[in-house]
């Protein structure tokens, strides 16, 4: 439901929100399939700390879109005025 309601509401956020979480899921992939094939030994260019920082940097990130996308399938309007009256 929240998927269609998205859509409905924001189609072009929607959009753009969906490719950008998949850009970070393809370069997440990328950083762990390039650090798997470092050495523990070599410190200079790509190293295994190196890319697990960067893995949990896009990790956090990805979450991030996740959340965005929460608030973006909501069906109801902005809180309600404060003061009621």
């Amino acid at each position: 439901m929240s998927m269609r309601t998205a859509a409905r509401q924001n189609k072009v956020v929607l959009a753009g929100l969906l490719l950008f979480a998949g850009w970070v899921a393809l370069t997440a992939l990328n950083v762990f399939n390039s650090t798997t094939a470092s050495s523990l030994g070599s410190w200079v260019g790509q190293h295994p700390t190196g890319g697990v920082v960067g893995i949990l940097a896009l990790l956090f990130i990805l979450a991030l879109t996740v959340g965005v996308y929460g608030e973006l399938a909501e069906s109801d309007p902005a809180p309600e005025e404060w003061p009621p009256e």
